[in-house]
């Protein structure tokens, strides 16, 4: 159970926030703001209000950004994203929405639980969840616009992933305990956080997966600037790197690790071209993955072999991740547009759902999944459009580095379910690179148009 500590943390985190925004400029103030919240905001811990979201570490921080950027830092930050693609799946998942309460009316019995139909009720709750979900996405579009504004970002970045990596090594040496003296209780279950003779850190955010993967992240950012000769922190640039990489190492993620590696190689040994092209497959395979199950096509049979040869116990586990979905996308089928809706209705007796992407697809259907894979894989798509128009390779590096952290993110949800404010925030800040520059080159060419105009009749 949780203690009183943590219900004052989520109560005093508007306080801060409002600190945050009268003391910083706007893009630390609201990174801040989001992400020390899901860095250190207790997990699972939530007040509850009637016919709204409940107020947790996900909802709390995003709702102080968007107020914070609107009414203290006067940025003038709408609640739906500028018109085009990203505005419209936001919309089509809303629509979705409506869709599946309308057609889950009726009440299923799964197992030994009696789940009641849907009514508007839940249609409200759902989308105001979700809206909450995206709104570090939608942030991030409007504020994260040119090169200076990335390279902040990623500074951010990396200061926050060394300061939080001294309580990863607390736990990582001591095991992970910092939530429960903190908040009064261990957010999941011990048994899967010790391994190889040790244990991995969990800290604030509820899984060592989730730890992993926000060190990949780390790392491939540090990388990055480094590769571009910034400066990281006081020591020198290699140091910080490879203290890094020996982070990752010992948190002890092995999915986390493969991915780290592809991102540590790929900005250090690829092209800014190449780099892009490589974000560009994974996020095919990632969005066209449901798909390729469906009609069984994906070869899971030849990836649990291969991942056996390296690491048998990780094979176990991914092949009963396999299983389990293969059913629960199996159930998902019967109501494909649409999905069961929420509250357990897509899962089966004893199902697990360790997947994002089964989650979305068997509780919002087939539209909710590409509504909100669809929002990743555009941010990335998109960079194809504006990658010529960039006037430097530091530029065109920037760019492809955060089209590849944005594809691993979005892979990473096909085994785990690590999305949160943070990765939302960061995929937003990728639309929001390419819509600027897309804006910047039709101004740039409308003030060609005229001058050209202007020349012809001075000439006349």
């Amino acid at each position: 159970m949780p203690n009183n500590f943590a219900y004052l943390a989520l109560i005093l985190w508007p306080l801060i926030a409002i600190k945050l925004y009268r003391k910083k400029e706007v893009i630390p103030a609201t990174f801040w703001t989001i992400v020390g919240g899901y860095l250190l905001l207790p997990v699972g811990v939530e007040i509850d209000f009637p016919l709204i979201p409940s107020m947790n570490k996900e909802t709390i921080p995003v709702i102080m950004a968007f107020l914070g950027c609107r009414y203290i830092a006067k940025e003038d930050v709408k609640i739906l994203p500028p018109k085009g693609i990203e505005r419209n799946l936001i919309l089509l998942f809303f629509l979705g929405a409506i869709g599946t309460v309308l057609t889950n009316g009726d009440p299923i019995v799964v197992g030994n639980n009696y789940l009641p139909g849907l009514s508007f009720r839940d249609l409200f709750s759902v989308i105001m969840g979700k809206y909450l979900l995206l709104l570090p996405f939608i942030l991030g579009i409007q504020l994260i616009k040119t090169t200076d504004d990335q390279v902040q970002l990623f500074k951010l970045i990396v200061v926050a992933g060394l300061l939080y990596s001294v309580l990863i090594l607390f736990e990582i040496r001591m095991s992970p305990q910092l939530h429960k003296l903190t908040y009064g209780f261990f957010p999941h279950t011990w048994g899967q956080h010790v391994r190889y003779g040790g244990f991995r850190p969990v800290v604030f955010l509820g899984h060592g997966l989730w730890v992993s993967m926000f060190i990949v992240i780390v790392v491939g950012v540090a990388a990055t600037l480094s590769k571009l000769k910034m400066k990281l922190s006081k020591p020198p640039n290699m140091v910080v790197l490879i203290y890094l990489v020996l982070l990752l190492i010992f948190a002890k993620g092995f999915g986390s690790l493969i991915l780290g590696t592809i991102m540590f190689l790929s900005v250090w040994l690829l092209t800014p071209r190449l780099i892009y092209l490589l974000s560009v497959a994974i996020a095919i395979l990632s969005i066209t993955y449901p798909f390729l199950c469906l009609i069984d096509v994906f070869p899971h049979e030849q990836v649990i072999e291969n991942i056996e040869k390296i690491n048998p116990a990780q094979a176990g586990s991914l092949e009963f991740r396999f299983s389990h979905e293969i059913a629960l996308l199996e159930k998902a089928a019967d109501r494909f547009l649409f999905g069961w809706g929420a509250w357990a209705r897509n899962r089966l007796e004893d199902s697990v759902v360790d997947g994002y992407w089964i989650g979305l697809v068997g509780s919002y259907g087939f539209i909710g999944f590409m509504s909100i894979f669809g929002l990743m894989f555009i941010a990335i798509w998109k960079v194809r459009y504006v990658f010529k128009w960039l006037p430097t390779k530091r530029d065109k590096f920037l760019l492809a580095s955060l089209s590849l952290m944005v594809s691993l993110i979005m892979v990473d949800q096909v085994p785990n379910h690590s999305e949160n404010p943070f990765f939302w925030f960061l995929t937003g800040s990728l639309a929001g690179r390419n819509l600027f520059i897309s804006k910047s080159r039709l101004s740039k060419k409308n003030e060609n148009s005229i001058d050209s105009i202007n020349a012809g009749l001075g000439s006349t």
